[in-house]
């Protein structure tokens, strides 16, 4: 991995009391490990999907509201702050995965734990 230091900018989400900038940081995560790939139609795509999963995120949004835990987040972020792209490639196909399953059975309520 030529630059580790990209990866670096990015917070931990968890660190965000609020709703927007928890929603910052994970659009944040995204972009800076998706925008290697120099493919623009994937970044208009994702961040149109940011857009609409902000939207759903912020029309449930209450007062007592607490930030994900983010776990792969996390380990994608220090495997790549490390330089151990096989890590980062693992958990990021695990997260992937988990994502879809949980998106196919229509549990989008239940989005706390891993997005």
């Amino acid at each position: 991995m030529k630059n580790t230091a990209q990866y670096q900018s990015v917070d931990d989400p968890r660190n965000n009391a609020d709703v927007q900038a928890w929603e910052e940081e994970n659009r944040a995560f995204h972009r800076i490990i998706l925008s290697p790939s120099n493919m623009p139609r994937l970044l208009r795509a994702i961040d149109d999907l940011h857009v609409v999963s902000a939207r759903f995120l912020f029309s449930g949004w209450r007062a007592e509201w607490e930030a994900p835990t983010d776990r792969d987040h996390r380990a994608i972020l220090n495997a790549l702050r490390s330089g151990n792209v096989d890590i980062a490639t693992a958990v990021l196909s695990r997260h992937v995965q988990w994502m879809g399953q949980k998106s196919s059975s229509g549990s989008a309520a239940n989005s706390g734990n891993r997005s």
